[in-house]
């Protein structure tokens, strides 16, 4: 059965470089799900061109117009992205989203038939046993159809900085998170992993812990470590 591999490529993905790693990744031959996100700017010539489907990197919950700097739900339909990622970590120590906004951008994706790549994660001071069922409760405030939502496990120390818990770790706490989705919800959820994932150790985290795939970071604008991720899965 094929995994999930999401490639989220923040801001690292340059014009000159575009349509030549569109080509590459388009000729990568997996039976792997791919879902790509990339910058703003980059979305209408991906979904023209991409044979993968694409996601935005960010969401305004706002259905006005009156936001300079932000896209809306409506914007992103419009144009075919079909996927958000939702409260990366980057989003809430950069730019202070907290559990209110994170849930508000959740149900305007929910709302807008765009499919959530909901981001979350502890500290590496943190029980997950705490923080993780508190920052579920916030985010999925309102929210009972989970299916619809993709769950992003993303330790934040591992977030860009090149710390990988071991496997035993985020197997235990995949577990952990799987069991209270399902005792509360009643359902089986879509569960990544993210964190310092890449060609390296990809094979190792997906094959040992209880995850449906995994979320790349700013490597994956790099198309050749895209080849290599998606090889290392074969």
């Amino acid at each position: 059965m094929g995994k999930l591999i999401v490639f989220n490529h923040k801001m690292s993905l340059l014009y000159d470089d575009l349509y030549s790693y569109i080509e590459r990744v388009n000729n990568i031959d997996t039976d792997n799900d791919i879902i790509i996100c990339p910058s703003n700017i980059y979305l209408e010539a991906f979904v023209n061109n991409s044979l993968y489907p694409i996601g935005a990197q960010n969401l305004h919950f706002a259905l006005d117009n009156k936001h300079t700097g932000e896209v809306s739900t409506d914007q992103l339909k419009s144009l075919g992205v079909l996927y958000s990622l939702i409260g990366h970590y980057d989003r809430v120590r950069e730019f202070n989203e907290n559990v209110n906004i994170v849930n508000e951008k959740l149900i305007a994706a929910l709302d807008a038939n765009i499919v959530p790549i909901l981001c979350f994660g502890e500290d590496v001071t943190d029980d997950y046993r705490n923080v993780i069922p508190s920052l579920l409760d916030g985010y999925l405030k309102g929210v009972m159809n989970i299916e619809f939502i993709i769950f992003a496990y993303e330790p934040v120390y591992a977030v860009g900085t090149g710390i990988l818990p071991n496997t035993d770790k985020i197997s235990e706490v995949t577990k952990f998170i799987r069991k209270y989705l399902m005792d509360k919800y009643g359902k089986r959820a879509t569960l990544i992993y993210g964190g310092s994932v890449d060609s390296s150790n990809i094979q190792e985290i997906i094959s040992s812990c209880d995850v449906d795939g995994a979320l790349i970071g700013d490597i994956s604008s790099n198309s050749t470590e895209v080849i290599r991720i998606i090889d290392s899965l074969k």
